[in-house]
């Protein structure tokens, strides 16, 4: 099931196919532990065999634009990973209890299962990007992943600071880390510390200038603070407005629904 639901990524128009896809997987994916990784390596096996022409086609719309007001646009894999990695995370069913105790202690292990749930999802990130940046160390016959990687960096920047994608500041975080260690690893081969270096050129630029914009733009900040109900900090605040924008598009996207639990 799950290789029949890849299998769509990798074909054009076929958009509607492949939306339909996302919910497929991601099922399988969250529900099915033991082949999270058979799912992955499905990914990067599909990956390689795409034609050269076919690597950088992004058909999945974002719900933003971009400075110009020009829509955004990610390739459908990218949206994909993306997902895998938030589904894993899931939220426990809160239940009201007239025993305070039992509530105390209910809690306690809600908060162990969150945090459990976000570790998992940490690993399965980790993994990803561990196996994906090693098959761009050494071209391996006429597989070349580096532009496959680049353009997964792309989307990446693309998707951060977007509150349906939280999965990509997550990405970007432990890639960063990733990169580090790749350039310093003097055991690393000479190809792949020069890469490493350029890709974190890349990210760092990208968020440094995402930093400052928003430092840029308060006016927004105190539009959105004006709009949520008082009583807690300006931090609280913005979550809460966070949250409730999700609640209010999950009827129109679906996905949305598996962020509430990242």
């Amino acid at each position: 099931v799950s290789s029949m639901g890849i299998t769509p990524f990798f074909v054009e128009n076929v958009s509607e196919l492949q939306l339909c896809a996302i919910k497929l997987v991601t099922a399988v994916f969250s529900r099915y532990e033991k082949h999270r990784q058979l799912i992955l390596e499905e990914i990067f096996t599909s990956l390689a065999r795409l034609p050269t022409s076919k690597r950088s086609l992004r058909n999945f719309r974002l719900n933003s634009s971009d400075t110009d007001g020009e829509p955004m646009y990610i390739q459908m894999v990218t949206a994909l990973v993306l997902q895998l990695i938030q589904c894993v995370v899931h939220l426990p069913s809160v239940e009201r209890d007239s025993n305070s105790d039992e509530e105390s202690n209910k809690k306690v292990d809600q908060d162990v299962l969150i945090t459990n749930s976000y570790e998992t999802a940490m690993r399965t990130a980790q993994n990803f990007l561990s196996i994906f940046l090693k098959k761009c160390g050494s071209k391996q016959g006429e597989e070349d992943y580096r532009p496959l990687f680049e353009n997964f960096i792309q989307d990446l920047l693309s998707t951060v600071n977007k509150p349906e994608w939280p999965a990509a500041e997550l990405l970007l975080s432990l890639l960063g880390r990733l990169l580090v260690h790749q350039f310093s690893n003097k055991s690393t081969e000479m190809a792949l510390r020069v890469a490493s270096l350029d890709y974190l050129g890349t990210v760092a630029a990208r968020l440094r200038k995402d930093a400052v914009t928003s430092k840029m733009d308060q006016g927004s900040i105190a539009r959105i603070l004006k709009q949520v109900s008082g009583g807690e900090d300006e931090i609280q605040q913005l979550q809460k407005a966070l949250l409730d924008y999700l609640d209010e598009n999950t009827e129109t996207d679906a996905s949305l629904v598996v962020n509430f639990s990242f």
